[in-house]
């Protein structure tokens, strides 16, 4: 982040400011721009108040939601974003704490940003007319409500970074992924990576097993991604699925069964293609085999699975089994029953028949 953080100290005695000083001090000469406001300013990211005061508790009174709220007293305290800290405190304990409470603060701002620009780009999608489809394609299904999470499937090979950016996802865990210059950070607990640009293009074409992959902590993975660009994981899953997943299903995915898409892909933000727009009509009209998909949309049976692991990976699936699933439109069509009489005039003129 450009800003640094605020840190407000609250009805402090002389010592414990003195304190606070030197563990902000620290703090910023191990890269974490902090700045700290005059005495009694509230309007820090933190607040480090002195609990025991009566000063203090009004200001703990008072303070915002939002802001986290480091307390320094006698009696134990509680309550939304409050942290305590019995006293008195240390240089070491205050550098640690503000250490910590930095770096979550800039992890939070970094998922935040992240969201925002996955919102802007929907947004600007939903301007944007639609690209003109086939004419038997339908609207697209409105967004999921379900919180369903993509699980990997047993005996799945880690072939390609596509594979770690979905494990680290499913997981909930931070990577520090690498080969010689290039440096990609995964947040897997709040769906975002940080990286610049041609670092992505080159590990996106390098082989797993040449890269280095470290497990790391959400106080490293915000500290680290600092100077950074971060961005929304799906983004960077979307692409490595279309265009890095070789073409192979992902394991415990049987193209004889039935998906649909829960909801629509933004096309905008991840790029278009017209066949992608053709696939993403069918399966949203009705539950299908991936086999079928390929044979009703014309495509490479590599491109359909590409395309259904990128949608799979930023969950926009829906696994069923149906026993009509291999059955392309045409064929459905074929096999159901016409109605005879007014009604079923009247609905094969209305395209139910």
């Amino acid at each position: 982040m450009s800003k640094p953080l605020r840190i407000s100290p609250i009805a402090l005695n002389e010592t414990n400011q003195k304190v606070l000083k030197v563990a902000v001090g620290l703090i910023n000469d191990e890269g974490i721009n902090a700045r700290l406001l005059p005495e009694g300013n509230p309007l820090g990211h933190v607040l480090v108040i002195d609990g025991d005061s009566e000063a203090g508790r009004q200001a703990l009174a008072e303070a915002r939601e939002g802001q986290v709220k480091l307390v320094m007293s006698e009696t134990r305290c509680e309550g939304k974003n409050v942290i305590w800290h019995e006293t008195p405190v240390r240089v070491a304990d205050m550098h640690e704490l503000l250490s910590r409470i930095c770096l979550r603060i800039i992890a939070t701002l970094a998922s935040q940003a992240a969201s925002e620009e996955a919102r802007e780009a929907a947004r600007a999608e939903e301007d944007k007319a639609q690209p003109v489809a086939d004419t038997d394609a339908e609207s697209p299904p409105p967004s999921p409500t379900s919180d369903e999470t993509p699980t990997l499937g047993d005996g799945q090979k880690v072939s390609k970074l596509f594979h770690l950016l979905l494990e680290a996802k499913i997981q909930q865990t931070c990577y520090r992924i690498s080969q010689g210059e290039h440096l990609l950070l995964v947040g897997g607990y709040n769906d975002s990576f940080a990286a610049d640009e041609g670092s992505i293009a080159a590990l996106l074409d390098t082989p797993a097993e040449r890269l280095t992959v470290e497990q790391i902590d959400i106080v490293a993975f915000a500290k680290e991604a600092q100077n950074l660009n971060i961005q929304a994981l799906n983004a960077l899953l979307w692409q490595a699925g279309v265009d890095h997943s070789d073409g192979r299903l992902l394991a415990g995915h049987d193209s004889n069964h039935a998906v649909r898409l829960r909801a629509w892909p933004n096309f905008t933000r991840n790029g278009f293609r017209q066949s992608h727009f053709r696939l993403a009509a069918i399966m949203a009209r009705q539950p299908i085999s991936l086999k079928a998909l390929r044979k009703e949309a014309d495509v490479s049976q590599s491109e359909v699975n590409d395309f259904y692991n990128a949608c799979y990976a930023v969950g926009l699936i829906e696994r069923r089994t149906d026993d009509a699933a291999g059955e392309t439109v045409q064929e459905r069509r074929k096999r159901a029953p016409r109605s005879s009489g007014l009604l079923g005039k009247l609905a094969r003129k209305l395209g139910f028949r």
